[in-house]
């Protein structure tokens, strides 16, 4: 698997993950009247803790999916993906998540904090023109037993990440999973989707031109999703945003002007934002990327206009920081935009 991967592994010790994973097993399997207590003491799994950032002996846990492939249903792993989605991410990793500028930095944020959910698991984003293969994979593990309903589980949650940022009808296009045959299951809820079987890893294909959404996580009673800064509950950053959107067109606000126009010192910027899971340029970046966005979305607006009004005087410096953050370029955005993707 090509592309940027994260890998998170110590040879010295055996791969763990969080116990949530396997209780969102249970859940699935106790609507369906399961004895799922009985079947995690046969399988050396904890009974009756009920914390789910607890860590848990992968080879239990997927010993405990094999069992209930084989017991109760086939297609256990998807079920319970679909049952929890990405709901079930360490809060957190969620939290980092959600508060991500865009899809595309979402997926590689997940990619550098993929430990929090387990210790071994390769997460990675494979760029390919027209869309990136949201991956996941255990190296050299694929023929253990659990394995198949461990990754058609996953799936589900990649999916549920996408669907955080595009929608939750949005379909994947093309999907890839290490196992050598397509489910009925799979077929029959992802009826136009391309399954490719015996990949390298488990992925879900996401177009670039959806890779610039944000989280649709603040919506008015109308639906519609509100700015947060214009809500009750904004935060400190939010507050910093406002304040530097119109100085933008200037050029790039420096720390220390940032600084002044919130009163405060440099130091002190740096340690609120750090306290909001932010960087100063991360926030530049992020907000002139917003602005832009919003300006591509009006046809008679040219390129360098949009560039000159996030403070760039270098169109080519101006597309490498839209592409750093949204996963497309300028040109690539306006057609979307334009062409209603998205």
């Amino acid at each position: 698997m090509s592309g940027r991967t994260g890998t998170h592994q110590n040879r010295s010790a055996p791969p763990i993950v969080r116990l949530a994973h396997p209780l969102a097993f249970c859940s699935f399997l106790q609507e369906v009247g399961v004895p799922v207590e009985r079947r995690l003491r046969q399988q050396g799994l904890p009974a009756f803790c009920l914390d789910p950032d607890s860590f848990v002996p992968l080879a239990r846990v997927w010993s405990f999916f094999d069992v209930a492939a084989r017991l109760d249903d086939p297609m256990v792993g998807w079920f319970a993906g679909q049952h929890v989605e990405d709901q079930n991410l360490n809060s957190r990793l969620l939290n980092k998540l959600e508060h991500a500028p865009t899809l595309y930095q979402a997926l590689h944020r997940l990619v550098r904090m993929a430990s929090a959910e387990a210790s071994h698991v390769q997460i990675g984003v494979h760029e390919r023109r027209d869309d990136v293969l949201f991956c996941t994979c255990y190296p050299g593990r694929g023929e253990e037993p659990g394995y198949v309903q461990s990754q058609f589980y996953q799936l589900q949650v990649l999916l549920g990440v996408v669907r955080h940022f595009v929608g939750r009808q949005w379909m994947p296009d093309e999907i890839g999973t290490e196992h050598s045959v397509v489910p009925i299951v799979v077929q029959a809820q992802l009826p136009d989707c391309r399954i490719r079987t015996r990949q390298s890893a488990g992925y879900v294909a996401v177009p670039r031109v959806c890779l610039h959404n944000a989280a649709r996580r603040i919506e008015s009673e109308s639906g519609q999703a509100r700015n947060p800064v214009l809500t009750d509950s904004f935060d400190y950053a939010d507050a910093l945003r406002a304040v530097l959107r119109p100085y933008l067109s200037d050029g790039y606000p420096t720390a220390r002007f940032a600084a002044a126009l919130m009163d405060t010192s440099v130091r002190t910027l740096a340690r609120r934002l750090a306290a909001c899971n932010l960087t100063y340029r991360g926030l530049v970046d992020e907000l002139r990327f917003t602005v832009a966005k919003e300006l591509l979305r009006q046809p008679d607006v040219q390129l360098s206009s949009v560039a000159w009004s996030v403070g760039f005087d270098d169109q080519s410096h101006f597309t490498r920081m839209f592409r750093r953050v949204g996963g497309l370029t300028p040109g690539q955005m306006r057609k979307a935009a334009c062409g209603g993707h998205g």
